[in-house]
């Protein structure tokens, strides 16, 4: 079988584009900004590079737009040009989550502990 090959990156960002979590469509042109906004961190042989991604449901459906990033499962909401701007500069850049704009962390669902 002939596999594609996949270039490293470091962080998966994903906006979602569904009606109910963003009835106005703002996620598209948030999308099309964060590939500007990456800069080198969107360049393909970056090996800290951050792909981008909409999805058209995260099942939130609610304060969109919704934006996650993985793989530290940081979830923001209410998402406009301003907090984009933080989210690049703040989280993907410099590894500090925007904390006042975090809705949820993966870890808060953490049960690995009850594993057996």
């Amino acid at each position: 079988m002939d596999l594609p090959e996949m270039a490293p990156y470091s962080r998966h960002v994903f906006i979602c584009s569904g009606a109910f979590c963003d009835p106005e469509g703002k996620a598209n042109r948030l999308y099309t900004m964060l590939a500007r906004k990456l800069g080198e961190l969107g360049e393909y042989d970056n090996p800290l590079r951050v792909k981008r991604g909409t999805s058209p449901c995260l099942g939130v459906c609610h304060s969109g737009p919704v934006l996650v990033v993985y793989p530290e499962g940081i979830w923001y909401c209410q998402v406009d040009d301003a907090l984009l701007d933080r989210i690049v500069e703040e989280h993907l850049r410099n590894g500090k989550p925007v904390e006042e704009a975090i809705y949820h962390r993966l870890s808060d669902n953490d049960h690995s502990s009850d594993v057996r």
